[in-house]
């Protein structure tokens, strides 16, 4: 296990928020959390309003989504193993062969396995070699469902892997189908919008590109093996 540090920062964000809103709320009620100037200051300046109204909530939001690492940590097992068959992190065990789906949330730095009993949330930043970590469950998941998805495909049937739709003839996005012959690239791109980590799916089509957010796709692993295998034929 790896201490969530920025995890840490956050909270404190979080906390000092929440504790600025309650000084300048108790202040009329002569309980002085802050300097009385320093409140009269927060209130006149251009954001004080802002603040007293949305201090908390934002606080809460905070501490909850961002520092959320950090509560995980104090009750996540020592160890998670990975091995051939199975996912094994304290008295939780997850079989490749039970795994449904796999999507990768960037900007929360995990992915979210779906099963038959439900869903298991793998925060990579809690582990050590991470990215190794990423690589060998990713591996497993593909080696589990690539095999069913060719065998759909060429029997005729569609796999759908959230926007986009795999069938025989191509690639359907939006209602519209993208043939085989057609497509001339795929590749994923990392990008960083507003403090928010990204990562697309570009389908080049035409001299056309298609940019799919991954977190909208799901078993966007299983889909891109198919497709590398495919084009490469």
């Amino acid at each position: 296990m790896v201490f969530p540090t920025p995890a840490v920062y956050w909270l404190v964000v979080g906390l000092i928020l929440i504790y600025v809103v309650m000084a300048a709320v108790l202040a009329p009620m002569s309980i002085h959390l802050l300097p009385l100037s320093m409140v009269h200051d927060l209130l006149r300046s251009y954001f004080g309003f802002f603040i007293l109204i949305l201090g908390i909530p934002c606080g809460i939001y905070v501490i909850g989504w961002r520092a959320s690492d950090l509560f995980v940590w104090l009750r996540a097992p020592e160890s998670l193993t990975v091995d051939s068959l199975r996912l094994t992190s304290g008295d939780t065990t997850l079989a490749w062969g039970n795994v449904g789906s796999i999507v990768r949330q960037h900007n929360h730095d995990r992915l979210v396995l779906r099963h038959r009993g439900g869903k298991y949330r793998l925060r990579l930043n809690l582990w050590s070699d991470s990215d190794e970590l990423e690589a060998e469950v990713t591996d497993r998941v593909v080696a589990a469902l690539l095999d069913k998805v060719r065998r759909q495909v060429a029997s005729g049937h569609s796999v759908a892997f959230g926007p986009l739709t795999l069938s025989s003839e191509g690639l359907t996005h939006k209602k519209q189908l993208i043939r085989w012959d057609d497509i001339e690239s795929i590749r994923f791109q990392d990008g960083h919008d507003q403090g928010v980590s990204t990562r697309e799916l570009i389908i080049t089509a035409h001299g056309r590109f298609r940019k799919i957010d991954e977190e909208k796709i799901v078993n966007a692993p299983v889909l891109l093996a198919y497709l590398t295998d495919r084009l490469e034929q």
